[in-house]
């Protein structure tokens, strides 16, 4: 699935690039440049939609894979003073991946990604 979106992505900003390239071109008709220009804006959309399901599935990953990495260092904190300092590197960057998630999150939900 996410490589069918990312190939649909690729698909679509080629897709955008050419529409951009032929509204360039002269001798085109008002009728032309408006099917043209209703093309490029719906093309935008379709990429914003993909933007936006590829952000939602990153922080939704992320957010899993942060979970995991807190309860590593959890058990690797308890397992060993040795490993104490290990432990803290990985609650520090669960924690930064943590904050990453949130602003991603209000961004989503505010309509800025």
């Amino acid at each position: 699935m996410n490589t069918e979106k990312i190939k649909t992505l690729e698909l679509v900003l080629e897709a955008m690039d050419i529409v951009e390239n032929a509204r360039s071109m002269t001798g085109l008709t008002n009728d032309e440049r408006f099917e043209l220009e209703k093309a490029a804006i719906q093309l935008r959309n379709i990429e914003r939609s993909i933007i936006r399901i590829k952000t939602s599935e990153l922080v939704d990953k992320l957010a899993s894979d942060t979970e995991a990495l807190k309860e590593l260092s959890e058990r690797i904190n308890k397992s060993a003073e040795k490993l104490a300092g290990i432990a803290k590197a990985l609650e520090k960057a669960a924690n930064t991946v943590e904050s990453f998630i949130n602003i991603a999150s209000q961004a989503i939900k505010a309509g800025l990604i």
